[in-house]
């Protein structure tokens, strides 16, 4: 068939004219007409064809093309060819923006006075509102007039903020003046790398130089009462949080798991209490207010009492908790209370409010966000190793929290949550950047151990495998029906729900039959691997998200005689610390089994030096978090992590989304710039498990 058509392409053919009275015949130049195919294709994909009703007629997106025209008039001016737009001809115009920001008398919002020039004429307002319309295309003197790609960059950088900044009064008069938020004004700044001229009040210059690149900040004294002896790297995390606390901005301090976020939070609040730290807005004498996870409770009246013992702590929680802070530094309460009781503490304008562990707020829609988004403060610090999980959004939720009105409104922003990386990323990583800060264990504790990782495959036995065989087969066709009935949201949970059994069967059958006996080869490989460990004097971490699973595994450890702790979601908060307390500090060997969402957050468990993760998870900031339990500041030990996977089976599948799960994560948090795709788990990831 090819070589049918190629030959019918190379013959000579002419094409008949009329021209006038007179017929014409005209060589056809091939190769020069199918430049008028290739040129589009290499712009805008194979797509262009798709649907094609003629052989002269491609479709593009509208979208597409506003952003592809320049590139599509430079390659067809190049090869001799003239574009015209709508039956106009098109013309490649230089444009020039600069805008003046003055400050209003509002510290949270700029004037700014935009001046923009096409090809050195001033444009008046309703020609760049109908360029805005246009997305970067205008008609003037029966051209369209484009903008070169330099242009277009800048036009899509300006042009959303242009149209959502000010009120509807302001939108009403002519657009002389735009009232853009402060912390947008960061976006204008970014415009000067593309050339646009952008003059600032002199104190918001020297602010947003600084904010630009934190690492210069200036040094300051610490507190004179701290009982700490602050790392370089924390140093620097007190410099920057006592900057964005003096310029009412708000902070993520997103440093590893054992790093020490807690006493550089501890540090500003001692600073603001001996006066070195000052509150522009006056609430310097206010409560500081610490909204954190149950299990942290004594963690934080421990470190406080350890490095500044001269912070009064009070504790919101029990049943005759009261909202009277009087004579008190920091109240400490937990982010169950805090929804319960959003009612009494919105009333209250506290100095700083501190998150600890943040992901708790990650969904925007739960409760607890509502409740948090509601708390008056001026400073608000969100405190997590893992700041973005599963998508975007939740990383958009813990920012604008800390930092309100940083990344816009949640309706415009959450279509970037599911689109391809670079544009959303790229976005999100410029806005963010001045107020989150990220240092890993790996470039900042050159002194810290190495920790070896290892993936240990196991195979099914045959029993586990025939009824892990019927289960798949059950699976496919419940999420199959689904997300052919329900919608995707629903399709998903019932989906997840479905997969869990796999899970289960993988880590012990026992969990779905319990009269099933058949010994599970995780538990036979771990508890060879512990009677070895124990018998060197090491000590062990042991983690499973299946608290059932803990279950069947304290009976095989006591047959066995193997003496062990535990700690999971149902252990009280004073026997959590008993328990913490009793593996620390006891001499000889020790197992602690660990539920991974109650052991993977905020304690100390270097005395181990050996960590087991059960089963695997696609969300590798989780599984870290869980292992830096010992792998952290006061560890002297090499640090070995054990995953325990069977082969053939959805955890393998697993290992393979955990990769894009971390491709995201460092897109983001180490800006790489580029990465995977922003997202939850989608139907296409269940076949891939299931497959």
């Amino acid at each position: 068939m090819l070589k049918r058509y190629l030959a019918a392409f190379n013959l000579d053919e002419c094409r008949l004219l009329l021209d006038g009275l007179r017929w014409l015949t005209a060589p056809v130049n091939k190769k020069k007409e199918l430049t008028l195919y290739r040129i589009p294709y290499g712009i805008f994909g194979w797509e262009i064809f798709k649907g094609m009703r003629s052989h002269d007629m491609m479709a593009v997106p509208a979208a597409e093309m506003s952003e592809g025209l320049p590139a599509l008039y430079e390659r067809l001016k190049a090869e001799g060819i003239e574009l015209f737009f709508e039956h106009k001809p098109v013309k490649l115009s230089s444009w020039e923006f600069a805008f003046d920001a003055a400050r209003q008398s509002n510290l949270d919002w700029f004037e700014i006075r935009p001046e923009i020039r096409c090809d050195g004429k001033l444009i008046d307002d309703e020609t760049w509102q109908r360029i805005l319309a246009g997305r970067g295309a205008g008609e003037e003197d029966g051209y369209v007039r484009i903008m070169d790609a330099n242009s277009q960059k800048i036009f899509r950088l300006i042009s959303g903020m242009y149209k959502t900044g000010g009120t509807e009064a302001a939108r009403e008069k002519e657009k002389k003046v735009v009232n853009v938020p402060r912390l947008q004004i960061l976006d204008w700044i970014a415009l000067r790398k593309l050339g646009v001229k952008v003059k600032l009040p002199s104190e918001d210059e020297r602010i947003m130089g600084r904010l630009a690149a934190f690492e210069r900040l200036e040094a300051r004294p610490l507190p004179s009462k701290l009982k700490a002896r602050l790392r370089r790297y924390q140093k620097e995390g007190y410099y920057w949080l006592s900057f964005l606390y003096e310029n009412r901005f708000g902070a993520c301090l997103a440093d590893d798991m054992g790093l020490g976020k807690t006493v550089q939070a501890i540090s500003l609040l001692a600073a603001v209490r001996e006066g070195l730290v000052k509150s522009p807005a006056g609430d310097g004498k206010r409560p500081h207010l610490v909204v954190l996870p149950t299990s942290l409770l004594f963690n934080w009246e421990n470190e406080m009492k350890r490095f500044y013992p001269g912070l009064k702590t009070v504790f919101y929680t029990g049943k005759d908790r009261k909202v009277s802070f009087k004579g008190h530094d920091v109240v400490l309460t937990t982010y169950g209370l805090l929804r319960r009781d959003i009612e009494k503490l919105r009333d209250i304008r506290f100095d700083v409010i501190v998150f600890d562990e943040a992901q708790a707020i990650k969904n925007i829609f739960a409760d607890v966000t509502g409740a948090a988004r509601q708390l008056k403060s001026g400073f608000k610090l969100a405190m997590t190793g893992t700041p973005l999980e599963n998508h975007v959004g939740e990383y958009y939720s813990i920012i604008d929290l800390a930092v309100p009105g940083l990344m816009g409104d949640y309706d415009e922003f959450s279509p970037l949550i599911r689109r391809e990386a670079s544009p959303a990323l790229d976005r999100i990583i410029r806005r963010t950047r001045p107020f989150v800060l990220r240092r890993t264990k790996e470039k900042i504790l050159k002194e810290l151990p190495p920790k070896t990782e290892t993936d240990v495959y196991l195979d099914l036995t045959d029993k586990q495998k025939a009824l892990y065989k019927k289960t798949v087969e059950q699976v496919k066709r419940t999420i199959d029906e689904a997300y052919s009935t329900k919608t995707r949201q629903q399709a998903q949970i019932i989906a997840l729900t479905a997969i869990l059994k796999l899970r289960q069967i993988c880590v012990s059958p026992r969990l779905l039959l319990p009269e099933f006996r058949e010994p599970s080869p995780k538990i036979v490989f771990l508890i060879e691997g512990l009677r070895e460990l124990l018998e060197e004097n090491h000590s062990a971490l042991v983690f499973s998200q299946f608290t059932s699973f803990l279950d069947v595994l304290e009976d095989d450890l006591k047959r066995h005689e193997i003496r062990f702790l535990r700690l999971d979601g149902s252990t009280p908060v004073a026997k959590r610390k008993k328990l913490i307390e009793t593996f620390q500090q006891e001499e000889g060997q020790s197992v602690f089994l660990l539920s991974l969402k109650a052991g993977g957050q905020g304690l100390n468990l270097t005395k181990a030096s050996y960590v087991f993760h059960l089963d695997p998870w696609w969300n590798p900031a989780v599984e870290n978090q869980a292992s830096d339990r010992a792998h952290r500041i006061g560890q002297k030990k090499n640090v070995t992590i054990t995953r325990i996977l069977m082969r053939h089976t959805i955890e393998e599948k697993m290992m393979a989304l955990k990769k894009r799960k971390l491709e995201l994560y460092k897109a983001v948090m180490e800006d790489s710039g580029r990465g995977g795709k922003g997202f939850s788990i989608t139907r296409a990831d269940f076949r891939f498990l299931l497959e």
